[in-house]
Formats: structure tokens, C-alpha cells, sequence
């Protein structure tokens, strides 16, 4: 509905409208306010004549561009964005890498360019850089995770820029750029538990004696990383000899003020139906979940969800999935010897 032009209020007489008691302050509709009806129209130019005298004094405005809240660099429009999953292909509870895969490429608002660096699965022909399992050594794990990161920080096909996954990391919504380059983490509280959790206590002291921050960056979340600064991270700490966590180190070395990951983040513990967890995740955008919660019903979701294969996925004839046994296994059976066996029932001895 057209309103009336004046954005100011002013008397009827210099409106000229029929109805004296409308106060005229640009809210009146023109076919009420008929007097505004009779003025000429306004002239374009001497209305935006404040405008034209500020562009003469300052220059055409260009917006400044936004830094990415975390690492104080600005951002910049990117044709397309690596996704680097390192992968042990023995070691994965099923085919999970194929639905975070299949997950980013749908749902990412962006060109997703995807590379697994670690072993090729059998169900997959896109781009892999190959970087078998190290051979037995103390914390084996930590230190397969630790020299394939150094293969990422290092190789040449690795780009400047690139978002760390894993295989059990999934896109549950549309996810953009700036909502990955966003830090999070939780609060961190010292924890002996496990050997995990003294790892981590170890790679906070370490940040402590560098003077820099605590926060809890192994959120099995996705960490987009700049590659010079992963380098940059193994000549500090030494972590060719050093098993400290690199995610954490990351984060509390090059990111901003980290705000909690929830709700734009669900962690799955435990075996759910799709019912179940289609509620759980209802306000996240990423979903993860720990090994024992690989079930039927988080696959049924996943193939739901993402039904489309990824453009470097090739299904093999007779793929049967597979889940690891969960809850508590049944008893073993105890043998037990005849009672006509036990000394209770031998005849005794006649004194």
C-alpha cells in the first residue's frame, strides 16, 4: 500500500489533505491522505542530496572485509574447500567414512574437495594419499593420528586451507564456511581417567608453561586449519618425538574465545533408534558418535538422510555392514561336578 510521502509530521492546510485530524508523519495511507495526492512528486536528487555530498567527502563506500572471529585473518571468498579425513581402514567400526563423506558433500554450501590420507577403503576410488598404520610403537594410536598430520601439514596436495573430519563426523544440515572456521570447545577440568585424558592434561601443562589458554578443543568436531600453522606446531612442540593432542594445541595457540558446541552439535553414546535420534539431533548441524553407538539405527538414519553416493564412491557387490556386539555379554556357562561327587556326600570313614 502506497503511504503517504511526508516523514514528517506537518499541519493539514500544508498538506492539503481533506481530513484535518490525521497527524501526517508518512504512515498515512495515500488513499486517505488524498492531499499529498495534489503535491508533485519529489524530486529524487535534492532528496538524496545529503548522500551525494558524503560520497564527494569520503569516497564510495566498500564494505570491510569480515575476519573469521578466530584466527584474526579475513576472510575471502573460496571457490572450493578440502575435506581431509585421516583413516585406518582395519580400525574403522564399519562403513562410516562413506555416509561423513557422502554428508559433507551434500551438505556443505560450497565446492567440497574430499581426501582420505591414510589407507583406500574397497568402496572407494576418489583421492587418497597413501600412509599405511606405523608399526608397533608406544601409544601406537597417538602417534598413527600424529604422523598423518604431518603428511597433512606437509604434501603438496593438501591446500593452505582445510577442514580436519573424521570418519565418524556427519552433516546433519546445511553447514557453511564461517560456521567451521567458528571455535568451540568446553571447559577443561584436570582428568587422570584414562590414558586420553592424560594425554590431554599433559598437552594443557605444555600450554600452560607457553602462556597460553586451556579450553577443551577435542570436541570431535570438524577443525578447519591452516596448513603453515599445523607445520608450524611440530617444530614448536616437537611432536615427531612429543605424543601431545594437535587439535588442542591448535585451537588455544591460533583461535579466538571459543563458545560451547551445543546446540549446533550432538554426540551420540549410546545405540539409538532412528526415532530417537532423529529427536536428538532435531537442533544440531553435525553429529558424531563414539564406537559402541554404531548401530543399525544410526546407519537406517544416515541412508536415509543421504541416500545420493558420493561422486567418488563405488558400492561393491555383496557389502554386508557391520556393527560391534554391544550391552552385556551373556554368561559363560560354569561346569560343575557331580554332587554324588563331593566329599560331603562319600561315605565316611568307620572308626
Amino acid at each position: 500500500m502506497n503511504r503517504c510521502r511526508y516523514r514528517v509530521p506537518i499541519s493539514e492546510a500544508e498538506c492539503g489533505c481533506e481530513h484535518p485530524d490525521i497527524l501526517h508523519n508518512g504512515t498515512v495511507p495515500l488513499e486517505i491522505c488524498n492531499g499529498c495526492l495534489l503535491r508533485a512528486e519529489p524530486d529524487y536528487l535534492s532528496d538524496n542530496s545529503r548522500l551525494y555530498t558524503l560520497q564527494q567527502s569520503a569516497g564510495v563506500y566498500v564494505p570491510r572485509p569480515r575476519s573469521c572471529g578466530g584466527c584474526g585473518t579475513v576472510k575471502r571468498r573460496v571457490d572450493a574447500m578440502q575435506f581431509v579425513w585421516p583413516y585406518w581402514h582395519a580400525g574403522a567400526s564399519g562403513d562410516e567414512l562413506r555416509w561423513s563423506i557422502r554428508s559433507v558433500e551434500q551438505h556443505f554450501e560450497g565446492q567440497a574437495k574430499i581426501t582420505v590420507v591414510g589407507d583406500r577403503p574397497p568402496w572407494w576410488h576418489g583421492h587418497v594419499i597413501d600412509r599405511p598404520r606405523i608399526g608397533p610403537a608406544p601409544n601406537r594410536g597417538f602417534r598413527d593420528m600424529l604422523n598423518k598430520m604431518w603428511t597433512i601439514a606437509t604434501h603438496p596436495e593438501i591446500d593452505p586451507e582445510f577442514v580436519w573430519m573424521m570418519d565418524d563426523i556427519y552433516f546433519v544440515r546445511p553447514v557453511d564456511l564461517e560456521e567451521l572456521q567458528q571455535p568451540r570447545a568446553y571447559g577443561w577440568r584436570e582428568d587422570a581417567s584414562n590414558s586420553w585424558q592424560r594425554r590431554k592434561s599433559n598437552t594443557m601443562r605444555v600450554l600452560r608453561e607457553a602462556g597460553a589458554t586451556n579450553h577443551d578443543y577435542a570436541t570431535h568436531l570438524p577443525h578447519w586449519a591452516e596448513k603453515a600453522k599445523l607445520r608450524d606446531l611440530f617444530d614448536r612442540f616437537d611432536l615427531a618425538n612429543n605424543t601431545l593432542l594437535w587439535e588442542v594445541l591448535y585451537g588455544n595457540l591460533h583461535r579466538s574465545r571459543p563458545i560451547r558446541p551445543e546446540p549446533f552439535f550432538a554426540r551420540i553414546t549410546a545405540p539409538m533408534s532412528v526415532s530417537d535420534l532423529r529427536v536428538r539431533v532435531r537442533q544440531a548441524s553435525v553429529m558424531n558418535h563414539t564406537a559402541n553407538a554404531w548401530c543399525e539405527g544410526v546407519r537406517e538414519y544416515l541412508a536415509d538422510l543421504l541416500p545420493q553416493p558420493a561422486a567418488g564412491e563405488v558400492e561393491p557387490a555383496g557389502y554386508v555392514p557391520t556393527f560391534r556386539k554391544t550391552g552385556r555379554p551373556a554368561p559363560r556357562p560354569v561346569k560343575r561336578r557331580h554332587p554324588s561327587t563331593w566329599r560331603v556326600n562319600q561315605p565316611q570313614p568307620v572308626e
